[in-house]
């Protein structure tokens, strides 16, 4: 799986800022079932690729976890060191891409990419998780996924959605191609890993109507992928729809979201 658009992959750098301030983050449990179902050390050291603005790694470093975050986009990697310093934990950083680490062999304990793996170009990402992981350790990619079963207003946005980016639905790239990439990525290094688990988590985000919009207009198939007058009626209409959900108010409402965790140990002793 390589990205689609190098463009689209790297667009995330011109609103970094939102992107932290709107994301959500992810819930201790989906950590606890990485350290246990992958058997790591009490602190282990972690390789988080594509670390972005830094929700997984910031919320490992907070367990205690050594973290190396690695991350192509400067801007990027700029708004994760300062809310590293912020929350008071120690986080080394890597401008470098998930292709190609520059980081020592057999360095990590735990390789992670969250919201990000289907950007990457799989079969040399693969390499390099398998070249910088310990024999035995373990990978965890993972993606938030909202979940429209579980909301009557999600499944409206959805359909508005589509209405507007049929090409680029929301979960976007791993909803639409990435989880049969996944997979087949997986396949195509099954002698580096063993046979990968799909865990499947739930976290429902507080959210209030201007931090849902500002969410959804993070999304590269939104901000870059409609045309500017594309997104003034999208905006619109889903103003329309938050009003007409009573998520107009300022106060904050819960947004469902499914968590697909992929885990695999690297094989070796």
């Amino acid at each position: 799986m390589s990205a689609m658009d190098p463009a689209r992959a790297r667009s995330f750098d011109a609103w970094a800022g939102e992107y932290d301030r709107f994301r959500p983050g992810y819930p201790e449990e989906l950590f606890e079932t990485i350290h246990r179902r992958l058997g790591l050390p009490e602190r282990p050291l972690v390789v988080d690729l594509g670390a972005g603005t830094g929700r997984a790694s910031l919320a490992m470093a907070e367990l205690g976890w050594r973290v190396t975050a690695v991350e192509p986009g400067k801007p990027m990697l700029d708004v994760l060191r300062g809310a590293a310093s912020n929350a008071g934990v120690v986080i080394s950083t890597v401008q470098a891409s998930a292709e190609a680490t520059g980081l020592d062999p057999a360095s990590a304990d735990l390789v992670t990419a969250a919201q990000a793996f289907h950007w990457f170009d799989s079969d040399p990402a693969m390499t390099e998780m398998a070249r910088i992981l310990k024999p035995g350790g373990g990978v965890a990619l993972c993606w938030n996924v909202r979940d429209p079963g579980r909301s009557a207003f999600l499944a409206e946005y959805e359909r508005l959605l589509e209405s507007h980016a049929a090409s680029a639905h929301d979960t976007g790239r791993y909803e639409a191609v990435g989880r049969g990439e996944t997979a087949r990525a997986f396949e195509a290094h099954a002698a580096a890993f063993e046979e990968p688990e799909l865990v499947h988590l739930r976290q429902d985000v507080p959210m209030t109507g201007e931090q849902f919009t500002g969410m959804v207009f993070t999304a590269s198939y939104v901000r870059a992928g409609m045309s500017p007058e594309t997104q003034e009626r999208f905006r619109l209409e889903l103003a329309a729809l938050l009003g007409r959900h009573r998520h107009h108010d300022g106060r904050p409402f819960a947004v469902p979201y499914r968590i697909d965790l992929w885990i695999a140990q690297r094989r070796g002793s």
